[in-house]
């Protein structure tokens, strides 16, 4: 045998290393075990305190932690290039840790995996959340820890053979281990089986647990009890309950007042800082709201977020779905309603004759609502885009003063009824972490130490603009000749930090609301969830609508309990993931063809001559942009009647139209041509 093939022969007889897989079996435990303390020490605000206590509360969620991290450690064992595997795996672990602290001490809602979707809309914000300074820190780590993956493959050896076959039997043993811990370890109690309060799971759990128990969950898993009998049944048991009927006789029979304009007002970040434990101010920064809820229904709103996720609040109140059901920490505006229609009170109003709007004060592409709203039946939206004349915050969030006046034309526009769905974000965070006083500023005497005072003094002194508002609305509307209820709230808490025991309301998801209205109508504010906030008022106002609405009017607020849950759930599936055996095949919600704005955008006269095209017309913004052919141009806003561009080809076109453009870049709509005459060329 040629010598060549003996030296092959013999290379292949070389034993597997066990020493080394040993020396593993002691290194891949310990890393992962370092790497656990490391994220649960940085999802609990790098205090080791709250860690130990942590680790003696909950002992097998925190070993489970380090189980799920050693599984991930054990896939570089399929790898030829296993150590730089390992610290690729390692290093997202830190990164993974150092983004949930990041989140939590920004938004207080932890960091889930559904998350990751919202990645666009997390990179509009980061100018809000952090300064310049901070963006080129992160974005200078974020390069460096691409490096070092780089120089990790490209520097640590390759193993020349290793033994596939068992690693990956290592491997599937490691999974099949950690899916059987978690099994025996939910029906035990010892890990989460669902998340009522996000807050309270990370904090009972770990990071690593919940945020791989949110992993790839999304939507609402069918119940077991799902069939087209019991559908059928629980519309047989609500269709009993006459939902048309008026619950209050101050109506009586005159249609007028039966059917008021219904509006609602969601208050970002807003609540009374009167309900914070020892907290005292100069001066009560919300007097308006405060005086409207005592002189006027009110009742605690529970909603289902805590320091951000707007969106979520709003999708309760709108659809009365309960978000308890679809994956932990999932936004449904950026999941199943980007394609599917829900029942929704708008569409439920349409039945009666209603017409509705939308109006929120930013991006109109934010949380997807420009692609949402039709399918939640409005039929107009006016976002930031399609406002005059806004201003803005030193935070560059716009000021919710021209919110009233948004309002009252989307009330004048119509010959229908009207339902208006209004988000104001004035209040909204990031609150700087310093403090610099000015002439008028309400001033915190007492505060509790657990909350950071100069975010806390900056927040109190955001809340007054937002009052204004809420004021200039309802004394607006008491001049307005047709009969409107309007419902006003706080979406969530800020996010300062907060604690149930911080607060008198013993929860640090209990909001507030109001109902007031402008015609002496008399109603009722239970304290509710979210979710029955709508149906609740339509019920008062003797409207039912949809299958969800008239089971949740169906049960009193206070008998709410698992076996209405357990409907509504069922409910939720059936719409949204099931057969739609509640319309018997023929789904009612078709998606509308929504508009953008109340006024049209017109352009009326225009003028180019010296490289300069000034365009004269009606309702332009600071996001209108002069478009000629396929090009935008450079547009300058002057006022809502004229807006001019540099033409820098002088003038190569015959044609051109107005269309509105976002920050993100989107186009959301625009004019018709506009064909230049010789007239208007001079010179050219």
């Amino acid at each position: 045998m040629p010598a060549k093939s003996r030296r092959s022969k013999a290379r292949r007889k070389v034993p597997y290393d066990t020493g080394s897989v040993r020396s593993r079996l002691i290194a891949l435990p310990a890393i992962a075990l370092g790497l656990s303390l490391a994220v649960e020490l940085l999802n609990r605000g790098l205090s080791p305190a709250r860690l130990f206590e942590f680790i003696v509360r909950r002992p097998v969620a925190f070993l489970f932690s380090a189980l799920v991290i050693l599984t991930t450690l054990v896939l570089s064992e399929l790898f030829r290039r296993r150590r730089a595997v390992l610290g690729t795996t390692a290093l997202v672990w830190l990164i993974l840790g150092v983004v949930e602290y990041m989140v939590i001490k920004e938004r207080t809602q932890p960091f889930c995996s559904v998350d990751i979707l919202m990645l666009k809309d997390a990179f509009s914000l980061m100018t809000v959340y952090y300064s310049w300074t901070k963006i080129i820190v992160i974005f200078s780590a974020s390069f460096l820890a691409i490096a070092l993956v780089i120089m990790l493959f490209a520097r640590l050896p390759r193993r020349r053979r290793f033994n596939f076959p068992r690693s990956l039997a290592a491997f599937v043993g490691f999974v099949l281990l950690t899916a059987m811990v978690a099994a025996l370890g939910v029906r035990g109690g010892a890990l989460p089986a669902k998340f009522d309060s996000l807050v309270d799971a990370y904090d009972d759990y770990g990071f690593v647990t919940c945020f791989t128990f949110t992993f790839g969950r999304q939507g609402i898993v069918r119940p077991e009890a799902y069939s087209a009998e019991t559908v059928a049944e629980i519309l047989d048991d609500i269709g009993e309950e006459d939902g048309d009927e008026l619950v209050y006789p101050v109506f009586g029979a005159d249609d007028n007042l039966a059917h008021p304009n219904i509006i609602f007002v969601q208050l970002e970040s807003f609540f009374d800082v009167g309900t914070v434990v020892g907290g005292a101010y100069s001066a009560d920064p919300t007097p308006w709201f405060n005086r409207l809820c005592s002189r006027f229904p009110s009742g605690t709103l529970y909603v289902p977020t805590i320091g951000g996720g707007t969106a979520n609040t709003e999708f309760e109140i709108i659809t009365g779905l309960n978000l308890d059901f679809f994956g932990a920490g999932e936004y449904p505006y950026n999941t199943i309603l980007q394609d599917t229609t829900c029942e929704s009170m708008c569409y439920n109003l349409k039945e009666y004759g209603y017409a509705a709007t939308a109006i929120h004060n930013n991006s109109a592409s934010f949380y997807g609502r420009d692609r949402v709203y039709p399918n939640l039946g409005f039929d107009r939206f006016v976002p930031l885009e399609y406002m005059e004349d806004v201003k803005y915050t030193p935070l560059g969030w716009a000021k919710d003063a021209g919110l009233t006046d948004e309002i009252l034309a989307a009330l004048q526009t119509t010959a229908e009824r009207d339902l208006v769905y209004c988000v104001a974000v004035e209040t909204h965070g990031k609150y700087a972490e310093t403090y610099e006083p000015k002439p008028g500023d309400i001033e915190v005497l007492s505060l509790p130490e657990a909350i950071p005072l100069a975010p806390f003094q900056n927040y109190i002194n955001a809340l007054p603009g937002t009052d204004a508002f809420l004021r200039g609305l309802t004394l607006g509307l008491l001049k307005f000749d047709e009969p409107t209820v309007v419902v006003a709230y706080g979406d969530h808490l800020p996010a300062l930090e907060l604690e149930n025991d911080l607060l008198s309301t013993g929860s640090i998801y209990a909001s507030r609301y109001v109902i007031w209205n402008n015609f002496g109508g008399r109603f009722e504010a239970p304290d509710l969830q979210a979710y029955r906030l709508n149906a609740n008022l339509l019920r008062q106002l003797g409207f039912s609508g949809g299958v969800v609405a008239k089971l949740h009017q169906s049960v009193d607020a206070q008998e709410a309990g698992e076996a209405y849950l357990d409907r509504l759930q069922l409910l939720e599936y059936d719409m949204l993931y099931g057969n739609r055996e509640a319309f018997a095949g023929e789904f009612p919600y078709q998606r509308t063809d929504m508009r953008l704005g109340s006024r049209n955008i017109l352009v009326t006269d225009a003028r180019l001559e010296y490289h300069r095209l000034l365009v004269t017309g009606e309702h332009f913004t600071e996001f209108s942009r002069i478009v000629a052919g396929d090009q935008a141009l450079d547009t300058l806003y002057i006022d809502p009647q004229h807006i001019a561009a540099r033409v820098e080809d002088g003038g190569a076109f015959d044609s051109f139209c107005v269309a509105q453009v976002g920050k993100d870049g989107v186009e959301l709509g625009r004019t018709a041509e506009f064909q230049l005459s010789d007239e208007q060329r001079p010179g050219q």
